[in-house]
This record gives structure tokens, C-alpha cells and sequence, in this order.
């Protein structure tokens, strides 16, 4: 019996994957994603901060506006004071015009649900913005350690984290 009837046997491989090979492919997906992770959260707290920064300079905008308009700070929005107030429910009706204090019924800044919580208007991190209302042109926001600003105006974010403030000045 010689080779003529031998049948040789071939390997016959099916379309797919092996088990290791999709091991493989899983782990480098696994790594991939580990890299990207913290490059898509620096990317994401990057937004915040400037979501943020646009909203400060819009509230300062607006509370220079009224300024202008009225020649005095409207005691409906606490000022001139040498506290620093949040921008509460009473703030935002007069800023959009809805207060009955605001005479004009000017819309000074508009306010989107997803920045206000029901309380006022918060910034990426869930946190109210402040203000403060100078006098002669200069205002001393507290808590910030600014000091005193050659402005009539200050609004700022309390930030991300303790002593990352996004200021308008």
C-alpha cells in the first residue's frame, strides 16, 4: 500500500477569528480607550470653562446695560453694595424683564432652562454665579480676593474646583 492510496489529510479553516485573536483585538481596544479617556475629559472641562467665561462676560454685559439705562443700581438687584450677591430667581426677573421693578420691561440677558436649576443661574458645574455692584466706579467683589477693581461691575463662577474662579475682569 504506498502513497497512491494515502489520503492526505488538509486543514480546512473556516472564515472568522480565533479566540486569541479576538483577545488581542479586545485588549487593544481596552488600551485605546484608557489612553482617550482623560484627553476627552480635558476636552470636556475645557468646554465648561468657557461656557462659563461667555456667561460671566454676558452677565456683565447685562448688569452694565442696566447701569446705563436706570444711572443708578436698582435696589431689585441689591446694589450698589459692597457684598457679593448670587444671581437668584428675583435677578434673573429683572434681567429678562419680568420683575415689575424693571420699569422698562427691557430684556437684558436671556436665561435657557438648562442654565438656571429653579434657584438661578448656574454655570457647568451646577454652582450659582455672583456678582457685585460697585459705587464711584470701582467695586470690591468678596470672596474672590480680587481686592478692589476699577469697575462698576464684577461677576464671576466659583469654578470647578475651590480657587479656579472665572471672573469677568
Amino acid at each position: 500500500m504506498g502513497d497512491k492510496f494515502m489520503i492526505k489529510m488538509r486543514k480546512i479553516r473556516v472564515g472568522g477569528f480565533t479566540l486569541i485573536e479576538l483577545l488581542v483585538v479586545i485588549a487593544i481596544i481596552m488600551v485605546l480607550a484608557g489612553i482617550l479617556m482623560p484627553a476627552a475629559m480635558g476636552v470636556k472641562n475645557s468646554a465648561r470653562k468657557a461656557k462659563a467665561k461667555a456667561d460671566v462676560k454676558q452677565l456683565d454685559i447685562a448688569l452694565k446695560a442696566i447701569l446705563t439705562d436706570y444711572r443708578e443700581w436698582p435696589a431689585a438687584i441689591g446694589g450698589p453694595s459692597t457684598t457679593s450677591k448670587n444671581v437668584d430667581n428675583s435677578v434673573i426677573g429683572f434681567l429678562n424683564g419680568s420683575d415689575a421693578a424693571n420699569s422698562n420691561k427691557v430684556c437684558y440677558m436671556e436665561f435657557d432652562k438648562a442654565s438656571t436649576n429653579g434657584l438661578g443661574f448656574v454655570d457647568p458645574w451646577k454652582q450659582l454665579y455672583y456678582f457685585a455692584l460697585g459705587a464711584d466706579g470701582t467695586v470690591t467683589p468678596s470672596g474672590v480676593g480680587a481686592g478692589t477693581l476699577p469697575r462698576a461691575v464684577a461677576a464671576w463662577s466659583l469654578g470647578p474646583s475651590a480657587g479656579q474662579y472665572i471672573t469677568s475682569w
